[in-house]
């Protein structure tokens, strides 16, 4: 149903853990079909901290918070998912803060 809006293309970089150093790592990037909406709002983050999200992206993939998406020449790291079910409870997509 979504899948018609979304128009956009974002890369999608999946973090896989982390490495000796505690730096991130992050699989080999997709190009995934996005609809990006510069939209500010106030989120919280894994920590339950609140910060400023300067996007929402929706997508079907399932990212997670610490993924990277690249949009417009420029890194943005997940700050929260929220995924939406439908009438079933089955995702049918998923609303991305950046």
């Amino acid at each position: 149903m979504i899948t018609c809006y979304l128009n956009q293309t974002a890369t999608w970089k999946r973090k896989t853990g982390n490495n000796e150093y505690g730096e991130p790592e992050f699989a080999a990037s997709v190009d995934i079909s996005v609809r990006w909406e510069g939209r500010r709002r106030l989120v919280r983050d894994r920590q339950g901290k609140e910060v400023i999200s300067e996007s929402e992206v929706f997508c079907v993939e399932n990212i997670q918070p610490d993924d990277i998406l690249t949009y417009g020449g420029r890194d943005w790291p997940v700050i929260a998912v929220s995924e939406i079910p439908d009438l079933s409870g089955n995702v049918m997509f998923r609303e991305v803060a950046v």
